[in-house]
């Protein structure tokens, strides 16, 4: 599903689903459009089409939430650039993709390499799009029970949409770490991603109202150098069906900003 308006973009869904489920799936993201904080679109597309491959099966990423302690969304994005540094993003790069989320505007992600912070991908295509991605209603079952006992099953749908995202984007290869602010008025949390980080949220990194953001992905720098095809990459995050079968951890409020490596499936580990 894209929903927009006055050509800007408003809302966006998808998912992969058995074709019985297709009609009753569409019903929802038709509603959800309608009903979105950004506003009314009007330019809705539903969209359904047989998979191009039996979908890859992934683990999710480990969730956490990093505690409230910042007095300000600027303090909040530092704390993701220290996620990000320690992830072996330069500080430079992080710094690039925070005033490229906070211009906002991007259709996809923005590619960024780690080291210089420069875009890899067609800035005028506004970014590149993760597609091709869904969960299983097991590991969909089991994520729900985790996030209503980590006390954060009100923006279930929200966590979930993202967080399989950003397990397919961290089982990219050359990929580091992501950023992702929502561009949501009324959502001021945002995250950051990785193989090495787990699926860190980040509560008030922007102030209620603001629509700026997006999502950046942090590629290696010797993607390039190595001869390996940026293309492939691009390929992968959007053509490559790909589908989350299992549940690494729901973790409770944290206070350090540690990346924690749980391999505890469908438990939480409690640490406040």
């Amino acid at each position: 599903m894209r929903a927009g308006k006055g050509g800007g973009h408003i809302s966006g869904a998808e998912g992969i689903f058995d074709e019985k489920d297709v009609a009753k799936t569409l019903q929802e993201y038709y509603r959800r459009a309608l009903a979105h904080s950004r506003g009314k679109p009007d330019a809705l597309v539903l969209k359904a089409e047989l998979l191009p491959a039996p979908p890859l099966s992934i683990t999710a990423l480990p969730v956490s939430t990093l505690a409230t302690e910042t007095k300000s969304p600027k303090e909040a994005r530092q704390r993701a650039v220290e996620l990000l540094i320690s992830a072996g993003v330069s500080r430079r790069a992080a710094s690039a993709a925070l005033k490229i989320l906070r211009t906002g505007g991007l259709k996809g992600a923005a590619l960024l390499d780690a080291e210089e912070g420069i875009r890899l991908d067609a800035e005028e295509k506004k970014g590149v799009r993760a597609s091709m991605l869904g969960i299983t209603k097991k590991a969909e079952g089991e994520l729900s029970a985790g996030l209503r006992r980590a006390g954060i099953g009100e923006v279930h749908s929200r966590v979930k949409d993202a967080l399989i995202i950003a397990s397919k984007v961290a089982s990219a290869p050359g990929v580091l770490a992501e950023l992702c602010i929502s561009d949501d008025p009324d959502y001021t949390t945002g995250y950051v991603a990785g193989a090495s980080l787990g699926y860190m949220r980040l509560p008030g990194i922007k102030k209620n109202g603001d629509r700026g953001g997006g999502r950046v992905f942090f590629i290696r720098s010797g993607l390039i150098k190595e001869g390996r095809q940026l293309d492939q990459l691009i390929e992968y995050l959007g053509r490559t069906p790909v589908m989350v079968g299992k549940i690494s951890s729901v973790n409770d409020i944290i206070t350090s900003h540690e990346p924690r490596k749980s391999k505890t499936t469908g438990k939480q580990n409690r640490k406040k």
